[in-house]
């Protein structure tokens, strides 16, 4: 089981899902957003909790294999520069844009009271510091590596291949930015025949040439398509996409918190 957003229309913050020359819909982007988890006290339906993950309960005892952490903000989070730093360089809300509650990469060990995380803001690879008590840190035990010159996405757990596919890329105008990123929602539109297809994971990264979409602010995403020609291509606006079907599965498998890396 893993953590998922509710049924919500993704599209409405993704920079980079609709092709170079293709034609967008606004019926998405104008759809009501689904109230977000944190405004009940149930999970919502299809969206399994955190304790369904492994509770990180220190390095030797938790991370067998090829396991990283993730931390799960148990409210507002506040990111400092350092430890030592005396105010915070910015608050992360509770819930990203899309209603999930938000959830961070986890960089090192725990010390001291405090864990160093990857931060979902630009510029891209950005870290910063957060107080362990406001997060719960959890283990997440596979990866989506992205190879941009093959055009290839795979997803591996302790190493073992699960999913490969072939995906389409950002254009020459708008690539998809090289590095190494993590996963902040996965959802289901409300449309599956929609230019983002059925399902769609948002993740750290932002686009180097969209600052601003929808009321996002250039999120980068993995999802599905309309139009299964452009697999292979390097079309999108940064956003890399999958097969409905190959999206569907990862949909079902990744967790948030897992890592993208992402190679040129």
């Amino acid at each position: 089981m893993h953590l998922r957003a509710l049924l919500i229309p993704f599209a409405v913050v993704l920079a980079a899902c609709a092709g170079v020359g293709e034609e967008t819909t606004d019926a998405i982007a104008d759809a009501p957003l689904a109230p977000p988890p944190a405004v009940t006290d149930e999970p919502p339906v299809g969206s399994p909790i955190v304790e369904t993950r492994p509770h990180w309960k220190g390095f030797a005892e938790t991370m067998t294999g090829e396991p990283t952490l993730a931390a799960y903000a148990l409210g507002p989070v506040d990111v400092f520069e350092s430890p030592d730093a005396p105010d915070p360089l910015l608050t992360l809300d509770h819930t990203t844009i899309l209603g999930t509650v938000t959830v961070l990469g986890v960089v090192t060990e725990p010390r001291d009271g405090w864990v160093e995380v990857m931060l979902p803001v630009r510029p891209n690879g950005s870290t910063g510091w957060v107080r362990e008590d406001g997060v719960s840190l959890y283990v997440v035990d596979g990866e989506i590596v992205i190879d941009l010159s093959d055009r290839k996405l795979s997803y591996r757990v302790d190493g073992v291949e699960m999913l490969e596919t072939e995906v389409g890329i950002g254009s020459k105008h708008n690539q998809t930015p090289v590095g190494h990123y993590f996963v902040t929602d996965n959802v289901t539109l409300a449309n599956p025949n929609s230019p983002w297809g059925p399902h769609a994971l948002g993740i750290s990264a932002r686009s180097d040439t969209i600052t601003a979409y929808n009321g996002g602010d250039g999120i980068i995403g993995i999802h599905g398509t309309n139009n299964p020609g452009s697999i292979g291509g390097n079309i999108s606006l940064g956003c890399v996409r999958l097969p409905n079907d190959m999206i569907t599965t990862l949909h079902e498998l990744v967790p948030l918190g897992t890592r993208v890396i992402v190679n040129a």
